[in-house]
């Protein structure tokens, strides 16, 4: 530790008095007698609420992530009417993939259960921006989301709206 504490020292004698990090390690950097100016800025918090579709409608919430990217990947949703009733919800291990795979394999399953139901008229709810424009364009957006994205493009036309949401 004293090693690291004469290093610190010595660094920030190379810079003028103040230099920039983020608030925990500044003060960190403080516990040693360094005075650091942080640069993180702090984000505004953001109310997110569900609103549920117009009668006759239904809203498919789905999300997918993966530990790392790529990492162990689970994705999931929920298909709910105009008054909030749940018509099923889902969950799903998609073993090692991406963020962007695990997001479009949720699209697909949950699109494949209205298809089993015979559900139209589909409010499509998501958080990756990528997938919403790929969605909006009609284009595939990797070779590896092929097959992911050719039973997507099957259920398309029982999408009335596509949504990005936070």
């Amino acid at each position: 530790m004293r090693h690291v504490t004469q290093w610190l020292r010595s660094t920030h004698s190379l810079v003028p008095n103040k230099t920039k990090c983020s608030r925990s390690v500044c003060e960190a950097f403080g516990l040693w007698g360094l005075h650091i100016i942080p640069t993180q800025t702090w984000t505004t918090i953001r109310s997110v609420r569900w609103t549920p579709p117009r009668v006759g409608q239904w809203k498919l919430n789905v999300d997918g992530a993966s530990q790392d990217n790529p990492g162990p990947s689970r994705g999931g949703g929920i298909l709910c009417d105009s008054i909030g009733c749940i018509l099923f919800a889902f969950s799903n291990f998609y073993n090692i993939r991406t963020n962007t795979e695990a997001e479009a394999m949720a699209i697909r399953d949950g699109l494949l259960l209205c298809e089993e139901q015979n559900i139209t008229n589909i409010v499509l709810e998501f958080d990756s921006k990528v997938l919403v424009d790929m969605l909006r364009a009609d284009s595939c957006p990797h070779w590896r989301l092929k097959n992911i994205w050719a039973d997507i493009m099957r259920c398309r036309g029982r999408i009335t709206t596509i949504t990005h949401q936070f």
